[in-house]
């Protein structure tokens, strides 16, 4: 794999769970790997949401130099829990107190929930926070057109879309013909069980990207790919990561994570 290939704002990513814990509420849930990983360690009560005692404050800490260790970065919220699932409403002021702070940072905040989203903002959220993309997981034609147009019933400065794991074609031309989507981020299933995802699927919807001028990035093609006509099995992480950016489909309009001044890091 070509690091070149990788996109900045990928190369400058990182996942901070304030919060674990979380419930299935989709098909795109049945494998979910935070509950697989969970249980190969032998954790078997992921279904109850837990305030991280060594995550919480992750985006605060600094060096010896009273510099953060996280800087300029685009930072991935709750991948092992819901940004906004009901249990976390005791942490979630706590939490959004932190990224008011860190301006210099990007934080994609990503749910299956959007319906509690207007529940769960700030007092002082406005028209969105400038540093914060709002965004959806959706795995099929359902959750797309079910959860898109509530994601963008929502004030906020830019729309994601997390299509992962995609088990089904989905059609987004009537609802990116509709709504500010800024970027789709597309990705399989992996883990025991997981479900094929069609490389014709994934060129549907980047076309459709392409179309729209909206960024379209392939993060990973799932442990069982469709191509024509062949079933590739049992890939690995390194597998998919080499498929997917030998693949060059990546179409990126959006820079994702914008420059800050210097001053903000402190």
């Amino acid at each position: 794999m070509n690091p070149e290939d990788i996109p900045d704002f990928v190369r400058n990513s990182v996942s901070w769970n304030p919060w674990h814990g979380c419930h299935r509420v989709s098909d795109g849930c049945l494998n979910c790997y935070m509950f697989v990983g969970d249980k190969s360690r032998g954790v078997n009560d992921s279904d109850i949401v837990r305030r991280s005692k060594t995550q919480f404050d992750l985006p605060l800490r600094k060096d010896r130099k009273g510099k953060y260790l996280l800087r300029d970065r685009l930072i991935l919220t709750s991948m092992t829990s819901d940004f906004f699932i009901e249990e976390a409403d005791a942490w979630r002021d706590e939490a959004w107190s932190i990224i008011r702070k860190r301006k210099d940072c990007t934080f994609i905040i990503l749910t299956k929930r959007p319906h509690r989203i207007p529940d769960c903002l700030p007092s002082d959220w406005g028209e969105g926070y400038p540093n914060v993309r709002l965004s959806v997981s959706v795995e099929n034609q359902y959750t797309w057109d079910e959860r898109i147009p509530l994601l963008c019933a929502v004030p906020a400065r830019k729309y994601d879309v997390f299509m992962a794991p995609m088990i089904g074609p989905i059609l987004t031309d009537d609802l990116l013909d509709q709504y500010p989507i800024s970027c789709i981020y597309l990705g399989g299933e992996y883990g025991p069980n997981s479900r094929p995802c069609d490389y014709d699927w994934v060129l549907e919807v980047r076309e459709s990207c392409i179309v729209h001028d909206v960024t379209f990035h392939w993060r990973n093609c799932g442990q069982v790919l469709i191509k024509g006509g062949q079933v590739y099995e049992d890939l690995s992480l390194e597998d998919q990561g080499r498929i997917c950016c030998s693949a060059h489909l990546d179409h990126i309009v959006d820079d994702i994570m914008p420059k800050f001044k210097q001053t903000t890091l402190m």
